[in-house]
């Protein structure tokens, strides 16, 4: 944290497969070069990459420059969405910029470019799941 720099808080749900789950916590640091013209996962199903979720969903994010293009394919029955943090993007013809999504239903492959620099969040979820706890009503 910083008494003097500005914070911006993404805040977003994934519900949970599995019912009655304690809560929990979890935080990894993680610099510009690990995200740096690649697909980073820092959330998915525990034992893959990144902090551990309770469903079969992952969590990218990318600072793209210029100079590369990052592709992503959503299954059938999986979709999700692109955010751009900061900066722009370009999915086909469709131009982004910060603040602006995309929603992705697969089976899709999806393709992000930026004419200059963009910090991108990508989530991929089942589309088709139980609902459990609070969510089950």
């Amino acid at each position: 944290g910083s008494a003097t720099d500005p914070m911006r808080f993404i805040q977003f749900w994934i519900l949970p497969s599995v019912p009655g789950l304690e809560s929990s916590v979890q935080q990894r640091q993680y610099t510009v070069d690990d995200r740096s013209d690649r697909w980073l996962q820092v959330m998915g199903p525990v034992g893959e990459e990144g902090l551990d979720l309770a469903q079969d969903a992952r969590v990218f994010v990318s600072r793209l420059t210029g100079a590369a293009e990052l592709k992503h394919s959503f299954e059938d029955g999986r979709g999700g969405y692109l955010y751009v943090i900061d900066g722009a993007a370009a999915v086909g013809d469709s131009a982004l910029s910060a603040g602006d999504a995309a929603t992705i239903h697969g089976p899709e492959h999806l393709a992000v470019s930026t004419p200059e620099t963009a910090e991108l969040i990508v989530v991929d979820v089942p589309l088709q799941f139980e609902p459990v706890g609070v969510w089950a009503r």
